[in-house]
C-alpha cells in the first residue's frame, strides 16, 4: 500500500519502488539435516476445500547461527537494532496448504516458515504479514527475500517460530488474482497459514509456547490488524493473541483514498488500480465495464495487470499505467473521480468502508509503529486508529519511530542520503519498527 495522503483525524510522484523493506541477502549455510528429512514427510495430498490443511512443506534453505551473524554484519546498523548475537539456527520452507478465496471457494495459498532449532524452546510463534508487491511469484519462502530475511535475523534466529504468508494470487497460490486490501480474506489466509504451520510443528515435535504475536509492514499493517479482529471477533476459542504490533498500515482505509486520490504520492497509480481491480473480482460492483473507472490508454489490460510479471518501475516504463491519478492522461476517469469524492454510498467508497479496520475493540495489547515523516502511508493512520481505539475505551501504544532515540541517528544519516525520502517508507522505517516490535514490545510478553 503506497503513494495516498492524509486521512482525517477520527472525531468521536516521482519516480517508483516496492513498498517491503529494502533486500539485504542471507547467505546459505549447511543443512540441519535431521529436521528437514522430517519436515519433508509432512506433504500430503489435499483438495483445497479443509481450510488449514497442509498440502506439502518444502525446505528452502537452512542457516547455522554463525550464518546469519555473519549476513547481519554485512549490514551496517542491523546488528544494534537485533540487540544480540543469534541464540538458534534456523530452517526456511515452503508451506503449501488450503484456504479461501473472498468467494467462500477452497484456493491453495503459501507461506513461509521459519523454524528455529538448537537454542531453548518451547518457541513463541510470529505471524508476520508482508507488504505490498506487485510481483505475481514473490513468496516469503525464497531465500533470497529481503523481507522475510529481516524476520530471520529478528526473530526467527532469536527463538521464534515465524509464519509469513504469501497471500492469495502469490507464491504457490492456485488463485489468478489478489484480494488486495480485502481485510476479511486476508486473515482468513493467514489464519489457515498458522494452523498449517502447526500442524508441521506438531508432527515433528517442535514445541511452542502458546504465546502468539501478530505483526506486518505496509499492506502487512493493515492485514496483521485484520487479522488479530478475526482472531479475537471469531476464533477465541483456537487463538489467544499475546500482542500485536501493526506497522505504517492503510487502517482508516477509506478516508486514505479520499485524500489520496486527488493528491497521490509515488506509486498511487499503480495501488489504486490493484486494489479496486481486486475488488471488483471480490464483490462485482466497483464498476460496470472498466472504462467506467480507467481512462484509455490505462484501461487495455488493465484488470489482469496487478500482479504480474514487471516490476514497479517497468509498470511505468512500459506504459502500463501514468505517473497521475487524474486530471487530463490520469489514470481514472472524470466520471469515477467526481462520484467517488461526492458520494459515500458510490460502491468503490462503500467497498473501501467495508475494509477499514477502525470497528472492534482489541483485547491483547497493541503498538501502532510508524514514521512520522512517511510520504507513503501518512502517520495520520496511526493517529487516527489510537484515536478510535482510545474513544472505545482501549489505549493502544502509537509509535513514532523518529521520537526514539536510538533510531535518530540512524534516520539522520539515511534522510540526508536520500533527502526526497524516497527511502523512508521502502527502506528506513521497516527495519526500525521490526526492532521496536521485538525488543520492546513481543520479548517482554514472551
Amino acid at each position: 500500500m503506497t503513494g495516498f495522503g492524509k486521512p482525517a483525524p477520527f472525531a468521536g510522484g516521482k519516480g517508483v519502488r516496492r513498498t517491503g523493506p529494502e533486500p539485504w541477502r542471507l547467505l546459505r549455510a549447511g543443512t540441519l539435516a535431521a529436521l528437514a528429512a522430517a519436515l519433508a514427510a509432512c506433504g500430503g495430498g489435499s483438495d483445497g476445500d479443509n481450510r488449514g490443511s497442509v498440502d506439502s512443506v518444502t525446505q528452502t534453505a537452512a542457516l547455522s547461527r554463525a550464518a546469519v551473524d555473519a549476513s547481519v554484519a554485512a549490514n551496517p546498523g542491523l546488528v544494534q537494532l537485533i540487540g544480540a548475537a543469534s541464540q538458534c539456527d534456523v530452517t526456511q520452507h515452503k508451506l503449501v496448504y488450503d484456504s479461501v478465496d473472498p468467494h467462500g471457494d477452497g484456493a491453495r495459498a503459501s507461506a513461509g516458515l521459519y523454524i528455529p532449532s538448537g537454542c531453548p524452546g518451547p518457541y513463541p510463534v510470529l505471524v508476520y504479514h508482508h507488504g505490498t508487491t506487485v510481483d505475481k511469484a514473490f513468496t516469503m519462502s525464497s531465500p533470497q527475500n529481503g523481507e522475510a530475511g529481516l524476520q530471520l535475523a529478528m526473530f526467527a534466529a532469536q527463538g521464534y517460530v515465524v509464519v509469513m504468508p504469501d497471500y492469495l494470487g502469490y507464491g504457490d497460490s492456485t488463485l489468478g488474482w489478489h484480494p488486495y486490501l480485502h481485510a476479511e480474506n486476508t486473515a482468513q489466509v493467514s489464519i489457515d497459514a498458522l494452523r498449517a504451520a502447526r500442524t508441521v510443528l506438531s508432527r515433528n515435535g517442535v514445541a511452542t509456547s502458546g504465546r502468539l504475536f501478530l505483526a506486518g509492514y505496509s499492506q502487512g499493517g493493515h492485514a496483521a490488524m485484520a487479522t488479530h479482529r478475526a482472531m479475537e471477533r471469531d476464533h477465541a476459542g483456537e487463538f489467544t493473541v499475546t500482542a500485536a504490533v501493526p506497522m505504517s498500515g492503510p487502517y482508516a482505509l477509506e478516508e486514505t483514498f479520499i485524500a489520496g486520490i486527488p493528491n497521490p504520492g509515488q506509486g498511487a497509480t499503480v495501488f489504486t488500480a490493484m486494489t479496486f481491480t481486486g475488488y471488483q473480482k471480490a464483490y462485482g460492483d466497483i464498476y460496470s465495464k472498466p472504462e467506467d473507472m480507467f481512462r484509455a490508454p490505462w484501461v487495455t489490460g488493465i484488470e489482469d495487470l496487478l500482479p504480474g510479471t514487471l516490476s514497479f518501475t517497468q509498470l511505468y516504463t512500459t506504459g502500463k499505467v501514468p505517473l497521475g491519478t487524474t486530471g487530463p492522461g490520469g489514470l481514472l476517469t472524470e466520471a469515477f473521480v467526481s462520484a467517488f469524492a461526492a458520494d459515500p454510498a458510490f460502491p468503490a467508497r462503500k467497498r473501501l468502508r467495508e475494509n477499514t479496520l477502525l470497528d472492534w475493540k482489541p483485547a491483547a495489547p497493541v503498538a501502532l509503529c510508524a514514521g512520522a515523516r512517511d510520504p507513503t502511508v501518512t502517520f495520520d493512520n496511526v493517529i487516527t486508529a489510537a484515536g478510535y481505539f482510545g474513544s472505545q475505551g482501549v489505549q493502544v501504544t502509537p509509535v513514532d519511530v523518529e521520537q526514539v532515540p536510538a533510531f535518530q541517528p540512524t534516520i539522520a544519516a539515511q534522510v540526508a542520503a536520500a533527502p526526497d525520502l524516497s527511502t523512508y517508507h521502502g527502506g528506513i522505517v521497516p527495519p526500525l519498527c521490526v526492532s521496536f516490535a521485538k525488543n520492546q514490545f513481543f520479548d517482554p510478553r514472551k
